[in-house]
This record gives structure tokens, C-alpha cells and sequence, in this order.
């Protein structure tokens, strides 16, 4: 092997860009080898012991053409399927991550109440379990099979935030037939290598503290937390269901917006009327669900700009699972879009939902029912040994429920409209007319 000393070895200057610089000479320096270094372990994922099934906003709600996801009957026989071979010898969990229920558009005493006390959260709950025995039966058959293996978690997410009171819990387990294996684990889930959450806290939209998920009115009585997002769409778009209970489940909403622009006029003077009126009055007048944050504010001005409507939660959970070795599998749902992304043997699976959803074609003059996902995990111990996600045909909804055409609103949206521009019209002359008193007082 040939050597070579540098001439820095020997202490000689040099020149360089007309300087003359000396180097340092060499210092020896010791290696530290070891003699015998440790084997890569070679580890086999081995067979799995459970599965486990992870379903997300399905949204039942109470019935009738508003509900979102009438065919509970269908999901009873899906769950069913998992107590069957060569399911059967395995340990199964199932996990509903968040938006279970649809209580967020589930009306009570007559609307929908903004301030959402522990009645009128049974008062929800109730209506939805009543619409969908059979979902409930097919749960707690579930359970009941082999109580030692098989558990039901219900994480909440931000349609079904009413989980979070200790006695709707007791009225979801009491449906299950009061299974020990049934549980509220809060906002998200841990079972062994994997993260479960519903997303929510991920959208700046819905995000709550979890350190905080009720307030105190002055009376002194709890209400839900909600977030400043949810009460707007309970005090603005929410009460349009009668009218566009179809059209939030049609895909892509741009288009839905461009083929009916009188929805979107509708909800940008709505919610214009909203910010710079009554949520102000109200957040003066001290509603603790009234608050004014940065966050809040900046994602105004994203949307009003963007013209954005759907919901979003960033990549999060996929930046965690690059630079994380908390978790290897993640789970989400909150954006009805399924989605996978991977890094070596670390997954982020978004498990798109089990609602009724529609793809429009032709411009309007067709739609097409959304095929519906979900994920399965199976696990060796705390280990992930597989996951994917699952598609399956979507089942009818019953006669009745679907409208024979999106068009078939435009005449009540111009009625509306109409209604709208008059009350603005009125506003500002009493405002006009209160200016000149002041001017001339």
C-alpha cells in the first residue's frame, strides 16, 4: 500500500490567495475497534393472537332522511363476521374511533343546542340507540361470545363529544348488556405498537383541551367544551339540514358549491352575519363557548381566502411516524378520504368512514354511493404483524331517503336568499338610522 505524508507533516508553509498559512501537524490518534462486535438480531413477527377492527365516523344518527348512516342492519353482519372462523380464534377488539354517533346533528327539545348539558346529552344518545338496535345487538353479541377475549372501545371524536359524561357511557354500556369489556378510553387509544385517534385533535377546527372537556355556565352547570368551530356549524349550518341533509354527502364539495351557488352564498352571508354579530354579542355578554384565539382567528382568514370547506388535519401523525419510534401503526379517521403512508415497517393507515357518501357525476346529473373502509390489525402481543384496510360495496339506503335530484332545492335556497338579503337590509338601515342619532345628538 503506498503512504503519503502531507507536507503540512513536515511543518512547511503554504501560500493561498496571497496568505501564507502554516498548518498544524499531525497528532497520532488511537482507534478503539471492538474485538466482537454484537449480532443484528434477525426477529419473526410470528402468528398473530387479535385482531383487532377499527371503525370511524360512521355516524348513525336518529333516523328518517337526516341520519347518515340508516343500514346499522349492514354493519350488524360485518361485526358478526368477525366471531366467525377462522376469525373465530382469535382475541377480537373492536374499536369505533370517534363520530360513532352523529350526536353533534341530532336535534334535542326541538334544536340544537349549543349548550350541551349531561340531559341533553342523554336526551341525544337515546334517540340514536333507539333508531339502531341493531347495531347495539350485534355489539353486545359480541361481547357475550367470549367475554374474555373480545372488547369494544369508543373513542370520541368530534360528532360524538357527548361521550365524554360519565352517564352517557353508562347508557352505551347498559345497551351493550353491561359488558366489563366495554370502554371510553377518551380522545385516543393505545393498544400495544398502536395509536388510535379519531383526528379531530389534529383539525385547529375541533381541536379541545382534553384537560378541560367541560365548562361552567353561571349557573354553575356543566356543559361540553366544544370547540368555536362546532358551535358556529350548530348555529349556522346545522339548522339548514332540513333543506341540505343530502348535499353534505356529496363529493367533491367544490363542485357542489360551483353546481349550486346559492348554498354558497347562503353560508358566506350566514356566516358573516354570525362572526361580526352575534358571536360577538355573545362573547361580550360572557357564553363561555365565546372565545377569540390566534389559532382561530388565522384559520379564518385561511378559509374566507381559500375558499376551503372540508375538514383537515395536516400530517402529523405521518411527520410522528418518521421521527417517532412511539407507535408502528397509527390510525386515524376525521377525513372521509381513506389513505395509507409508510415508512419501513411504521404505518399511518386514515380509515376513511362507514356514512353514506356520494360521488358526483355528469355535473349533477348522476350520483354514485361511496364504497365503504375500515382497517383490521392483527397483532402477535403488543406487535404489529399485519394491517390493511378494508373496502366493501356499499348497501342501499331505503326508499325515501335520497332526493331525486340535487337540484331539487334551488326555489327554498332562493327563498332563503331572499329572507337573508332582507334582514341584512333591514340591519343596516337600523344601524344607518342609529349612526345619524348619534351624529345630530
Amino acid at each position: 500500500m503506498m503512504e503519503h505524508t502531507p507536507a503540512a507533516s513536515t511543518g512547511s508553509r503554504r501560500q493561498a490567495a496571497g496568505k501564507t498559512w502554516r498548518a498544524r501537524p499531525h497528532r497520532a490518534t488511537t482507534l478503539l475497534v471492538s474485538s466482537a462486535p454484537s449480532a443484528t438480531e434477525l426477529r419473526s413477527r410470528g402468528a398473530p393472537d387479535r385482531l383487532v377492527v377499527v371503525f370511524s365516523d360512521i355516524e348513525m344518527g336518529a333516523g328518517g332522511p337526516y341520519d347518515d348512516f340508516l343500514r346499522s342492519d349492514y354493519l350488524a353482519d360485518v361485526i358478526r363476521g368477525y366471531g366467525l372462523d377462522p376469525l373465530r380464534r382469535l382475541a377480537v377488539d373492536l374499536v369505533f374511533n370517534g363520530d360513532t354517533f352523529d350526536l353533534l346533528k341530532t336535534s334535542s327539545r326541538g334544536g340544537w343546542p349549543t349548550h350541551v348539558t349531561r340531559d341533553i346529552a342523554l336526551d341525544k344518545m337515546e334517540r340514536v340507540a333507539a333508531a339502531h338496535p341493531a347495531f347495539f345487538e350485534a355489539v353486545r353479541e359480541h361481547l357475550r361470545a367470549d367475554p374474555g377475549s373480545r372488547r369494544a372501545f369508543f373513542v370520541v371524536g368530534n360528532h360524538d363529544m357527548d361521550l365524554l359524561y360519565p352517564e352517557v357511557q353508562a347508557a352505551v354500556r347498559e345497551r351493550l348488556g353491561g359488558s366489563p369489556g366495554v370502554h371510553f378510553p377518551g380522545f385516543d387509544l393505545s393498544l400495544g405498537r398502536v395509536h388510535v385517534e379519531h383526528g379531530s385533535q389534529l383539525d385547529p377546527l375541533f381541536y379541545v383541551d382534553p384537560a378541560r372537556p367541560f365548562v361552567a355556565m353561571r349557573s354553575g352547570e356543566n356543559v361540553l367544551g366544544l370547540s368555536w368551530a362546532t358551535v358556529a356549524l350548530l348555529e349556522v349550518v346545522i339548522p339548514l339540514q332540513p333543506l341540505l341533509y343530502h348535499h353534505d354527502r356529496l363529493k367533491p364539495k367544490e363542485l357542489v358549491l360551483e353546481l349550486l351557488p346559492e348554498v354558497r352564498e347562503l353560508f358566506t352571508n350566514g356566516f358573516w352575519t354570525y362572526w361580526t354579530h352575534r358571536y360577538l354579542r355573545e362573547l361580550v355578554s360572557g357564553d363561555p363557548l365565546k372565545s377569540v384565539s390566534w389559532t382561530m382567528l388565522k384559520e379564518l382568514v385561511r378559509r374566507r381566502v381559500s375558499g376551503d370547506v372540508d375538514v383537515a388535519m395536516g400530517d402529523a401523525l405521518q411527520r410522528r411516524m418518521i421521527e417517532s419510534d412511539d407507535a408502528d401503526l397509527y390510525l386515524v379517521g376525521h377525513q372521509h378520504e381513506p389513505g395509507w403512508w409508510s415508512h419501513g415497517h411504521r404505518k399511518v393507515l386514515r380509515t376513511g368512514c362507514v356514512r353514506d357518501e356520494f360521488m358526483l357525476l355528469e355535473r349533477g346529473r348522476a350520483q354514485v354511493p361511496l364504497n365503504k373502509t375500515w382497517a383490521e390489525v392483527y397483532l402477535r402481543g403488543d406487535q404489529v404483524v399485519r394491517s390493511h384496510l378494508v373496502e366493501r360495496v356499499a348497501p342501499e339506503r331505503p326508499p325515501g331517503t335520497t332526493p331525486d335530484s340535487i337540484f331539487d332545492v334551488v326555489p327554498a335556497l332562493r327563498e332563503r336568499l331572499a329572507e337573508q338579503r332582507a334582514s341584512t337590509d333591514t340591519r343596516k338601515a337600523a344601524q344607518a338610522a342609529q349612526e345619524a342619532r348619534e351624529r345630530s345628538g
